[in-house]
């Protein structure tokens, strides 16, 4: 385990065990699952996203990140609960909602007004985001919270000759602390995309790692690896997963979302 004097942190950025585990004791006999819409993932998710949770989609472009946070904005408004959805790379489409949901029988005006937006401009914006979500919860009630891409601007501030490491690193620690206190205090399921980088070792099982694993490692759940297999099929793989065995299963991309191939 690393230790905090390693990693160098700040007392703030530590989470306090003792109010978190309270919190998921309290919420542990209403965990709830939310199907992801595909068998196959439901399968190796061990039937479906569990509340309390934070899941961490990452793999290389056009595996279907972005996809599969818009096929669970529908599931979850399907399950007429609310969705938090933070867009730090401009990738939500209201079309792709609307289509989703029409392939599940859904209206989609109706759907469009339960998924609560937020286009993030820096990651101060994402804290002040949070912050809101944090004040606000209650009265919205949502069941899905959505950050896509959670490491995008601590990426780009990594390369700013004008932000320190040091800052970045924090601001960055803190969202994600954020995240992890929001997810297990209000019992909601959290989902976060990441960029990745190359893994550049012979024949990887895992090709891609997620920028900032080093800290990411410490607050994420369950890890998805997305990877293209060929021109239609795609592999989901749980690693490094808190409850669940490592487990591999297939999908597609389609226009009904990711599907059972």
């Amino acid at each position: 385990m690393i230790s905090k004097d390693f990693l160098n942190l700040k007392k703030k950025h530590i989470i306090d065990l003792k109010s978190l585990l309270d919190a998921y004791s309290k919420n542990k006999e209403k965990i709830m699952k939310l199907s992801s819409g595909s068998g196959n993932l439901d399968e190796i998710l061990g039937g479906g996203l569990h509340t309390g949770n934070i899941y961490l989609i990452f793999g290389a472009s056009k595996t279907g990140k972005t996809q599969f946070c818009h096929q669970m904005c529908v599931q979850s408004i399907k399950n007429k609960k609310a969705v938090y959805y933070l867009d730090l790379e401009n990738t939500f489409r209201a079309e792709r909602i609307s289509q989703l949901g029409t392939y599940r029988g859904l209206n989609p005006d109706i759907i469009l007004k339960d998924i609560l937006v937020s286009k993030i401009m820096s990651n101060s914006m994402l804290l002040l985001s949070l912050k809101s979500i944090e004040r606000n919860i209650i009265e919205n009630k949502p069941f899905l919270l959505i950050v896509d891409t959670i490491n995008n601007y601590f990426r780009r501030d990594q390369g700013d000759l004008n932000i320190s490491f040091q800052k970045a690193r924090d601001i960055f620690l803190r969202a994600l602390q954020m995240l992890s206190i929001i997810t297990i205090r209000h019992d909601i399921i959290t989902i976060l995309t990441a960029q990745i980088r190359s893994n550049f070792l012979q024949d990887p099982i895992i090709r891609e790692s997620p920028v900032g694993n080093q800290y990411l490692n410490h607050y994420i759940s369950e890890y998805l690896y997305l990877r293209r297999v060929n021109n239609e099929i795609n592999s989901a793989h749980i690693i490094n997963s808190q409850y669940l065995p490592e487990k591999k299963s297939y999908y597609k991309i389609a226009p009904a979302g990711l599907v059972d191939p």
